[in-house]
């Protein structure tokens, strides 16, 4: 393309001196012509990040979920990691069900109140790309899942329960500390010899456990939860790698010698109160021992023989059915994967350029994410000996990126007294000095609405992450001092560049647009009938049991629920309420003042005030319920009817999903009159019953 450009005023006023004195008047000035590039069609972006990867099928997904690849395993092990649709529905069933979490064990500060409300899905949601969404993540001990607005956007809300909220510690530790547990969540206390208390390496130090997180009233760990989506193509998953590290590592623990997905399976069952426990509640759901059958006949041969249900439903079965839903979890239909498949309209012209500066070296101008977000889930290197599968490569997707630490990760450094320790990241597995603070590559699909970014969760925007990289400045003098620090994140463009991408304003863009955009598949999110991406939630089909599994229906499992008939995800009273389930009565805790009323023509608009008078959020969406009124007069602004008084209700939403104590808000209720009688006298009193819950009450 051709751009003209016009001499300014002061070189015409130069060029026109400069002629009259001596230059030839005759000639006239030519307008000089600056020649910038034509953008690349769809077409040529295609070729040019074929030639940088080797291929379009090194970074498609499979179009079916038996096409993912398995890792390599022994031969024995082949019908133990199989992917069957069996096991994939079984497996996405027990993630969001909150049945199994069963093992709080008070000995050790476990509150038994807690039992069965939290699920490998507490920490997990489809609406913000299979993470949680808020920087602190809760399982048992915690409330909530989440509110929309009235334009239907999500909002995930999970928090601390306050009925069990302690005041152990006489200073918080940092900003928004929750005051409850005594130790680190997750982090076990064993004492010494000499009755010293110590924090242990790996789990097998010697000494009595005198307190484990494993067990404590509060779930949640010192990282952000990371996404599942791409867990088929990484052969180490969690931060540090510890999923899938063999066992023949000290630190591992991995007694099956299970690939990286099995074993992450068994790590969190552990962690999160399930394991040994919930086989025998389980065992006492028709439904479960229906769907145990089907994706495990061998098993379910064995248990009828001998007559003995452990040996279908247990540990080992209840871990691989997770591990083969939570290795199906992959998006397919974003634009990029149109793009791969030769659509050239797919992408839009601001996330074509992201696309080819993500496929460009940083040393040729581009960003150089290729390098480290690789593969059909971007998340692993690009030279990995095998792109399309788990791949070869362990240590080179692990980097330190000089990031602050996890808010949790201050109760370590009280527990240790050591107020420069650092999340260890893979050293913390491998016991190497060369590995510390070094974390693994994540996924790059589906970040749109994840809200929260990197294991310490203190970015909050795609644009915020690149113009980290961009800049290449670590944010934390401990760990952007150590000599573990990354050289592709300080200076991708070579030793002695200037630090960071150099990438321009639009250029930053162009990127976040391609990485939040053309990277996003919304039928991960809503249910698609026509998409050969699933949603990552229990959506309508796979709960519409009567049509999809009739032999669930006769096994007395209710269309509409997970299978134990709990909320999808948890089940606490404030998540039973976000999914419409119950509603809590709040009239007591809130007075209403009529401001102002108005009468015109048959119709009455009364503007109120709610005030919330308790010490506790009035929360997630509130139902006025109007009662009281005459025959003939209606609630023109109603949002609905009760259903079983059929009595019209508005529903607010709330700023924030909260009323705080002492905080208002203000609506409008608006009456018509169809009665034959004055217009001015619509109706002088009602009564208005108040409740806290999303759905209809």
């Amino acid at each position: 393309m051709l751009v003209r450009t016009r001499l300014s005023i002061i070189s015409l006023f130069i060029f026109g001196v400069l002629a009259g004195c001596g230059g030839d008047s005759k000639k006239k000035s030519v307008e000089p012509e600056i020649i910038q590039p034509a953008e690349l069609t769809a077409e040529q972006i295609r070729a040019h990040i074929v030639s940088q990867v080797g291929g379009l099928n090194n970074l498609t997904v499979p179009a079916t979920n038996n096409a993912i690849p398995l890792p390599n395993v022994s031969e024995d092990k082949n019908y133990y990691i199989e992917t069957t649709e069996e096991k994939r529905f079984l497996g996405k069933q027990l993630f969001h069900d909150s049945l199994r979490t069963v093992r709080l064990r008070p000995e050790f500060g476990g509150r038994q109140e807690l039992t069965q409300s939290g699920s490998c899905g507490s920490c997990h949601f489809g609406e913000v790309g299979s993470k949680a969404g808020t920087q602190i993540n809760f399982n048992v001990g915690g409330e909530g899942r989440g509110y929309t607005d009235a334009e239907g956007n999500y909002t995930p809300r999970r928090r601390a329960r306050m009925d069990i909220l302690e005041t152990i510690r006489p200073e918080p530790l940092f900003e928004g500390d929750l005051r409850v547990d005594r130790v680190p969540t997750l982090t076990d206390v064993f004492e010494n010899v000499v009755g010293i208390p110590s924090v242990p390496q790996f789990i097998d130090e010697p000494g009595a456990l005198v307190h484990s997180g494993r067990f404590d009233a509060v779930d949640s760990v010192g990282r952000n939860a990371p996404s599942i989506v791409g867990s088929a193509y990484n052969n180490r998953l969690l931060g540090g790698g510890f999923a899938g590290e063999p066992s023949s590592n000290p630190r591992a623990i991995n007694p099956f010698e299970d690939p990286a997905q099995e074993n992450i399976a068994l790590l969190l069952l552990d962690a999160h109160r399930m394991l040994e426990a919930q086989s025998s509640v389980i065992q006492e759901i028709p439904g479960y021992v229906e769907l145990f059958k089907r994706a495990f006949p061998e098993e379910a041969k064995a248990a009828e023989t001998l007559d003995d249900i452990n040996l279908l439903i247990n540990d080992q079965t209840i871990l691989r059915a997770t591990a083969t839903f939570m290795r199906t979890v992959i998006t397919r239909n974003s634009p990029w994967d149109h793009f791969l498949a030769g659509d050239n309209e797919a992408l839009s012209p601001s996330q074509l350029r992201g696309a080819k500066l993500f496929f460009t070296d940083a040393k040729e101008g581009g960003a150089g994410c290729m390098t480290c977000h690789s593969g059909p889930a971007l998340n692993k290197q690009i030279n990995d000996p095998n792109l399309t599968g788990v791949g070869g490569f362990v240590e080179e997707n692990f980097f330190n990126l000089g990031l602050t630490d996890h808010p949790l990760q201050a109760l370590n450094r009280h527990v240790r007294s050591d107020p420069n320790y650092r999340d260890e990241g893979r050293m913390e597995i491998t016991g190497k000095e060369e590995d510390a603070h070094k974390f693994r590559t994540t996924t790059l699909r589906q970040l749109k609405g994840s809200r929260v970014f990197f294991h310490s969760g203190e970015f909050t925007s795609i644009k915020d992450v690149v113009k980290y990289f961009n800049e290449g400045q670590p944010q934390d003098s401990i760990t952007g001092n150590s000599p573990t620090l990354s050289t592709r994140f300080t200076h991708p463009r070579g030793e002695g560049s200037e630090r960071g991408l150099g990438l321009s304003e639009s250029e930053v863009n162009d990127l976040v647009s391609f990485l939040e955009d053309g990277l996003y598949d919304d039928a991960f999110v809503n249910y698609d009938s026509n998409s050969t991406t699933d949603t990552f939630q229990l959506n309508e089909k796979d709960v519409t049991y009567s049509v999809h599994r009739p032999f669930l229906t006769n096994v007395g499992v209710e269309d509409g629920f997970v299978i134990s008939g709990m909320a999808q995800n948890n089940n606490d009273p404030l998540t039973r309420r976000d999914a419409g389930m119950e509603f809590l009565d709040v009239t007591n805790k809130a007075e209403t003042a009529l401001n102002q009323r108005v009468r015109d023509s048959g119709e009455q608009r009364d503007e109120l005030t709610l005030k919330n008078i308790s010490d506790y959020f009035i929360d997630t969406h509130l139902l006025v319920i109007i009662e009281g009124l005459p025959d003939g007069v209606t609630l023109k602004n109603a949002s609905g009817k009760t259903e079983e008084s059929q009595k019209p209700y508005l529903r607010l939403f709330l700023d924030d999903g909260v009323i705080k104590p002492d905080a208002s808000t203000k609506f409008e209720l608006v009456f018509t009159d169809s009665r034959d009688i004055d217009a001015q006298s619509v109706v002088d009193d009602y009564v208005l019953t108040l409740k806290s819950g999303q759905g209809n009450p």
